[in-house]
């Protein structure tokens, strides 16, 4: 089976190569494309060491869309531009995916960062519970199963939540016990307690159903 990754970006200079590297690092067949939102720094030049790179309109669901009406392979998977792979990543999908009943799936996320509090927070994540599947998680889904949904809703945020629930909808969604590695900037820079809570008033909105744009000016306003 073939895998496409696909990497939206806006200024990840600082992370986009241990990201791709992490790729590269993969057996088998696979093609990356990094999708662009504009970036004002070295992000564009460091990944066409590693991947095609093409420019999209800003936003991280606009973005995703646009990289995966490209890719040919079999899976895509899609991850986030602070999220390392795990060794055998690849290896895991396509022996999981030989299941004809699954249609995706996701790993578990674990931190670069030593806080009881993140720890915690990888923990849950190890379980397959509804609440807990974002697109720092690397989201897998079979090509024709992602064109199927009509891919990510556009929407200023959570789109990967609001996808993987559409998923779960289609087949069989699977946890990869095996953890991506993602960055933990926003928890440090925020503080980790106050950055958990905010994610998880995010949460509890969309479920309520509160306005997405009115989410969205919260998140923007706490950031």
């Amino acid at each position: 089976m073939k895998i496409s990754v696909v990497i939206p970006t806006l200024n990840e200079e600082f992370h986009i190569e241990k990201t791709l590297q992490s790729v590269t690092r993969q057996e088998g067949d696979y093609e990356i494309y990094v999708v662009d939102g504009g970036s004002a720094d070295n992000t564009v030049a460091i990944a066409k060491r590693y991947a095609c790179v093409i420019n999209s309109k800003r936003g991280r669901a606009v973005q995703m869309n646009a990289g995966a009406k490209l890719c040919m392979g079999d899976i895509l998977l899609f991850l986030h531009a602070d999220t390392l792979l795990p060794d055998n990543a690849f290896r895991e999908i396509r022996k999981r995916m030989q299941d004809d009943t699954v249609v995706g799936g996701s790993f578990y996320i674990a931190f670069d960062a030593d806080n009881f509090i993140l720890r915690g927070v990888s923990f849950i994540t190890r379980f397959n519970f509804r609440l807990f599947h974002f697109g720092d998680q690397g989201i897998f889904v079979r090509r024709d199963v992602f064109r199927k949904l009509r891919g990510y809703k556009e929407m200023p945020i959570m789109e990967d939540y609001d996808f993987y629930k559409r998923l779960r909808e289609e087949g069989k969604v699977i946890l990869i016990r095996m953890p991506v590695i993602s960055s933990a900037r926003r928890f440090i820079r925020k503080g980790v307690l106050r950055q958990l809570l905010i994610n998880k008033f995010v949460v509890l909105a969309y479920w309520a159903g509160l306005d997405i744009q009115t989410i969205k000016r919260f998140y923007d306003d706490m950031r």
